[in-house]
């Protein structure tokens, strides 16, 4: 009787568990299963290749070990940076300027959040049509008399820089952190506007010294979603970039799909690496956050 109540008593304890338990178990079945499984596919032995050593499961990994590789590695995750900073700074400012002119244009509103609706693969075309040299905008500087053929735009998609993948990520992800962070900035607008007034402080004050320290853990987490997803997403990379820029998710989808059945542990290998590198950065950002949090700067 005493073990039936002390096991009802730390059923009751953790009884809010209960509520979250189906979803906790299929994230971590799907999450945990999922890795184990692909990292075993990397580390699978071939034996239909001659020029592969018979139970060396390292094989995938070593045929990576290039200088072809480590570039590809370090463009794709320097394109993943600079498409997670420049879409958080941008979503920064226009959650800032929403929430300022939030009771006077709130059809703003609305328009920030049409791209989240439009699917990556149907985002990267529309952005070629008007981008590419022979897109609306090069036709618009023609006709306008900024450049005298439309072979004078700028190339901004298939460039060697990667802009128009970069144009395309911002326009699907600076939507994504304004409507993550723009109910946060209101709560602490309209929880610190009085104090700030009272103190004498102005508006750029008080977000710069309140709104964005406390909202910094939030705001950088937003940027580590954006990151990872800009690190292994295929499809803006494979229409927007050039044949050349060595994205690593396209390498790999040309591995798995176009080189047989013997190529493809070496596909799965490229998307561990990138999975691990994601790892790395946000547990560095999580620790990072528990520091942050145990100074009491939260939202609520």
């Amino acid at each position: 009787m005493l073990q039936k109540n002390k096991f009802i008593q730390k059923l009751n304890n953790h009884k809010g568990l209960l509520g979250i338990l189906p979803a906790l178990l299929f994230m971590i079945i799907f999450f945990v299963g999922g890795s184990i499984h692909s990292i075993n596919l990397s580390m699978k032995s071939q034996q239909q290749s001659s020029s592969i050593i018979k139970g060396d499961w390292l094989w995938a990994y070593k045929e990576l070990l290039s200088a072809d590789f480590f570039q590809s590695v370090g463009i794709t995750v320097g394109t993943a940076v600079v498409v997670a900073v420049l879409s958080g700074g941008v979503g920064l400012l226009i959650a800032l300027f929403l929430a300022e002119r939030s009771t006077k244009w709130k059809w703003v509103q609305i328009i920030f959040q049409l791209p989240i609706a439009i699917p990556h693969l149907l985002s990267a075309y529309l952005l070629m049509q008007v981008f590419m040299q022979s897109g609306w905008y090069s036709r618009i500087a023609f006709y306008i008399g900024w450049v005298d053929s439309m072979e004078e735009f700028p190339i901004l998609v298939h460039d060697q820089w990667g802009i128009g993948v970069i144009l395309a990520y911002m326009w699907k992800e600076v939507p994504f952190i304004v409507l993550l962070i723009y109910p946060f900035i209101i709560k602490l607008i309209s929880d610190w506007r009085e104090q700030t007034n009272v103190l004498g402080g102005t508006f750029s004050q008080a977000i710069r010294w309140v709104v964005v320290p406390i909202l910094l853990p939030m705001w950088v987490g937003g940027m580590w979603v954006v990151f990872a997803f800009a690190l292994g997403a295929y499809e803006i990379p494979a229409i927007l970039a050039s044949t050349s820029f060595g994205s690593i998710p396209v390498e790999a989808f040309q591995e798995y799909s176009q080189f047989g059945l013997e190529r493809q542990p070496i596909a799965i290998a490229m998307n561990v690496i990138l999975a691990v590198i994601s790892f790395i950065v946000g547990s560095i950002l999580i620790y990072l956050q528990v520091g942050w949090y145990k100074q009491g700067r939260r939202v609520w």
